[in-house]
């Protein structure tokens, strides 16, 4: 999955991020307008609410007059605009990081827009819908069914390995995986569980903990969000902790994001990197 420049001189802007590779059984997704106003129940982030009704983030704390970063507190009442209708395709996006940010399922997006696994290249200025174009919007929720049946790998998309790395942890980030203290499966990971797993399935054979994982990779030290984007590829670990103390690992995805499961009461998500919580260092398995 591709996003491209629609000169003649184009180039390759991102990794194939396809969330594919696992067959999933999956019904179409009707997206429901949210009540204008809502309340925060206990728990609740902008970035929960925004996923929760196809927004992005940025579009909820607008249309609140709040920064992504604030905080939100019970019973405090937040205004949900309506999600959009289409998104203008950017540099570096590709179907699957589209989805991602509305909250959506990539193999809506893609049958939405007459792409598939195999034909999912897209171009910076293409306008992508985000809802269904032959469905009338409904406000019954009870059509969006979130119990899909979750099958066992059979082929993953991509050229490289990083590719299908990284296609893994998205599809994993996508399906609400919980956070499970010692947990090494897709009913549950741990950070350093989940990294185990991915990699495995993708042929490579990593120790069980985040210290562990440490002497399986090629390190170098960053500092900074930009030291990360600058030096990490797409498929690389992120370490936070000392060498030979490291607490905590995730996937590096490109774009100054990353697949990880972050904590008891979270699921299997993207999160950005930020000075708020560092990585210590980079970590490169060796090819």
């Amino acid at each position: 999955m591709k996003t491209i420049n629609k000169s003649h001189n184009s180039i390759k802007l991102a990794f194939a991020l396809v969330s594919g590779g696992l067959a999933t059984q999956m019904v179409g997704t009707a997206i429901a307008h949210a009540d204008t106003v809502t309340t925060v129940k206990q728990g609740e982030t902008l970035k929960s609410i925004a996923k929760d009704n196809h927004i992005t983030v940025k579009a909820l704390a607008k249309a609140n007059h709040l920064k992504t970063s604030d905080k939100l507190t019970s019973n405090q009442k937040i205004n949900i605009p309506d999600p959009p209708k289409t998104h203008t395709v950017e540099q570096g996006e590709s179907v699957s990081s589209v989805a991602q940010k509305y909250g959506l399922k990539t193999a809506d997006v893609l049958k939405w827009n007459n792409l598939s696994w195999s034909n999912s290249t897209i171009y910076i200025g293409d306008k992508l819908n985000l809802q269904d174009p032959n469905q009338p919007q409904t406000n019954d929720t009870d059509t969006q069914n979130t119990n899909s049946t979750k099958t066992t790998a059979t082929s993953l998309v991509g050229n490289t390995q990083a590719e299908r790395i990284v296609n893994l942890a998205l599809q994993y980030a996508n399906q609400g995986i919980p956070y499970v203290w010692g947990g090494t499966t897709p009913s549950g990971f741990d950070c350093s569980g989940l990294v185990q797993y991915v990699f495995a399935q993708n042929g490579i054979s990593l120790n069980r903990t985040t210290v562990g994982q440490e002497q399986n990779v090629a390190t170098t030290d960053v500092s900074s969000v930009s030291d990360v984007v600058n030096n990490a590829r797409p498929g690389d670990l992120l370490f936070w902790g000392q060498h030979g103390a490291s607490y905590h690992v995730a996937i590096y995805i490109g774009n100054g994001q990353f697949v990880a499961a972050p904590q008891p009461g979270q699921n299997v998500d993207v999160e950005n990197v930020s000075n708020y919580f560092m990585p210590s260092f980079i970590g490169r398995v060796a090819s």
